[in-house]
């Protein structure tokens, strides 16, 4: 059968085995020198002083010369090995263990009060005295250190209380991933992007009632580490507890089972619920009950090279509802003894089977071969053209294996998304436009480094003959600062100047092959957000997130003459939103007619809240108050699915 689990985890297979002979020469030579790019051997001596800090072995002396060179051969042998076996190997890892059920569900109840304490000025505060803190970054107002404790509950509860009015045409769902759980026992996880995925979702109907219920995303890995209570299996940027180096060296030969889809909300086929992350499968639920139905059955070949990893947030067409993304492949190539990376381009029909379940073929659009891959957060879209940015931020082979093979030695990982690439400035950024319908790179552009998370919008022009691609694109001169969970968690975040780049417009001309770039400074600004309607056209407007002086406001930018407007009622002394949502005000063709929806967290009681702002004038419409006590997470992107709601929804136990 084209693309079953058994075919894709036999390539998988390859990969980790061969991994594993490269992990042993890694290992092997570390003992003569540190795990540090371009170090040379340090004596035995030197190495005692340097355990604490540089060195990742402990009691390691220096390696011997018929040690080194076995351990060379070894990591040859592996190379090879991936490549002459991938096509032979078979599935060796069956699950027949018993998995414990998530966590008993309620309903109703009042979930215990939370504590956490930032500070309570009196009145309404909705400005930030710059002298505060550092301008651009998170040291002002942002209390990271219970924003990122783990979620404990699941909860359904009816009739939220609501302040204000919600308009009435705004009816359906507002569906959010994000990760909730953090720890295992006495293991917590290395980084954010770890923590085990929540869905929420917040549903208005028709009669203004509105809904609460947020529900674990039942995976493999999570039943995984509930039943080990620790951390039992591979996630992106942590790896399982395990006490011996025979138990790590066997567990190199288990194929990751990439279940954990906590940052992209999604639908294929117009209604078919999906959510996926980093380094995760695309794993589908239902809208209704929110119950997970495990990794989407994709029907084609596109694994056979091997796994697809770092997958780019779906953009899907607002015109044909057909659903884009890109990811990267590590293909094997045994001509070259080593893996060969592709960006991988894709999309799914529109005419797919709306059964939830059913098999999904993917319609290959172009793979480009690039001897530095880096990950792709976001794509664009045009009439024409899927755009595709590369970054000068490459996987970095060494870094990801030296925390590998740390972890092999002594079971410490602290590898976390910063040590998987590095940042490569000589290089230039690359934006490739790819045709939709032939698959062709009709063009790539070179302009000057930048990183980015976001694109907000692309659309085709013309200027006399002359053919033109425009991108607008939140560029950072460098990539924000990151830091692993526990340093977050700490408030040691004084560094992090992460709160938001600047917008950018990149126009393409296609006959000339120039790109010209013009700049908005210093507006600071990010997670953006376009009324759906404009997508893929020339825009005016955008909503997102600002960092003002060290607090995160939502905005209102005007593309057009840079004013920037905020929302008016926001109490920046405790009220933090994230993750901003348009939804577009039916039949209203104007830009900016429809709401700007967010999840904000009430700082001081740890509460949360749905904010419902009017788009044109950013002033506060409603307010709709989820349990007090309950906690939400920092989360990921979202989505407005309108008009969808669930005729019959599962009771929860009591």
């Amino acid at each position: 059968m084209k693309g079953s689990p058994l075919r894709s985890s036999r390539t998988a297979e390859c990969l980790c085995l061969g991994s594993a002979a490269i992990l042993l020469h890694k290992a092997v030579t570390a003992q003569g020198s540190t795990f540090v790019n371009g170090a040379a051997p340090v004596s035995e001596s030197k190495l005692e002083e340097q355990r604490s800090s540089t060195t990742f072995l402990r009691g390691a002396g220096a390696a011997s010369e018929t040690s080194l060179q076995a351990s060379s051969s070894l990591a040859a042998v592996g190379v090879v090995f991936c490549g002459t076996t991938c096509a032979a190997a078979r599935a060796r890892r069956k699950t027949g263990s018993r998995l414990l059920a998530l966590p008993e569900r309620r309903k109703g109840r009042e979930p215990a009060a939370a504590t956490n304490a930032v500070r309570t000025d009196p009145g309404l505060v909705t400005s930030v005295d710059p002298s505060v803190g550092p301008k651009g970054t998170y040291q002002v107002g942002i209390d990271f250190k219970n924003w990122l404790q783990s979620a404990t509950e699941e909860l359904q509860v009816d009739g939220l209380q609501v302040e204000g009015t919600i308009p009435p045409w705004l009816q359906g769902s507002l569906v959010h991933a994000g990760p909730a759980k953090f720890e295992f026992g006495d293991d917590e996880f290395v980084d954010w992007v770890d923590g085990q995925a929540m869905l929420y979702r917040l549903q208005i109907k028709e009669n203004g009632e509105c809904q609460y219920k947020n529900r674990w995303l039942d995976t493999w890995n999570h039943r995984m580490h509930r039943e080990a209570g620790r951390i039992a299996v591979r996630e992106t940027c942590s790896r399982p507890s395990l006490g011996s180096f025979w138990e790590r060296f066997q567990y190199l030969f288990n194929p990751p089972n990439n279940e954990n889809g906590n940052l992209h909300i999604s639908q294929i086929a117009g209604s078919r619920c999906v959510s996926m992350s980093v380094g995760s499968a695309c794993l589908e639920f239902t809208l209704d009950e929110m119950k997970t139905l495990g990794k989407v059955p994709w029907d084609d070949e596109l694994v056979e090279g091997g796994p697809l990893i770092f997958h780019a947030e779906p953009h899907v067409d607002k015109d044909t509802g057909e659903w884009i993304t890109c990811a990267i492949q590590l293909r094997i190539s045994p001509e070259d003894m080593g893996l060969k990376p592709e960006y991988v381009v894709f999309s799914v029909s529109p005419q797919t089977s709306k059964e939830p379940g059913a098999p999904v073929k993917r319609r290959l659009i172009r793979r480009i071969s690039t001897e530095y891959p880096s990950p792709v957060h976001t794509i664009a879209v045009t009439k024409k053209y899927i755009v595709m940015i590369q970054i000068p931020y490459p996987l970095n082979w060494d870094g990801m294996l030296n925390a590998e093979a740390r972890w092999l030695m002594d079971g410490v990982y602290e590898g976390n998304l910063n040590d998987y690439n590095t940042w490569q400035p000589e290089r230039p950024t690359l934006i490739r436009l790819i045709n939709r319908e032939t698959g062709e790179e009709d063009k790539v552009f070179e302009t000057d480094p930048f990183f980015f998370f976001h694109i907000i919008n692309s659309f085709e022009d013309k200027d006399g003959d002359d053919d033109l691609v425009h991108l607008d694109v939140v560029c950072y001169d460098e990539p924000p600062v990151g830091f692993p969970l526990r340093q977050a968690k700490s408030g040691d975040v004084e560094d992090w100047r992460g709160g938001g780049g600047e917008v950018r417009r990149f126009t393409m001309n296609l006959r000339s092959g120039e790109c010209l770039c013009t700049g908005w400074p210093d507006n600071c600004f990010d997670e953006p957000k376009i009324n759906p309607k404009v997508d893929m056209e020339r825009h005016r407007f955008s909503w997102g997130v600002i960092d003002d002086n060290g607090m995160l406001r939502l905005t209102k930018q005007d593309h057009d003459t840079h004013e920037v407007i905020k929302w008016t009622g926001q109490d920046v002394s405790r009220e933090l939103p994230w993750q901003p949502v348009f939804v577009p005000e039916p039949y209203n063709d104007r830009e900016d007619a429809g709401v700007v929806m967010s999840f904000v967290r009430d700082q001081p009681t740890g509460d949360s809240f749905a904010v419902i702002l009017d788009a044109a004038t950013m002033e506060e419409q409603a307010r709709i108050h989820f349990p007090k006590g309950h906690h939400i997470p920092l989360h990921g992107h979202g989505t407005f699915i309108s008009g969808a709601f669930p005729s019959t929804d599962a009771e929860l136990p009591a």
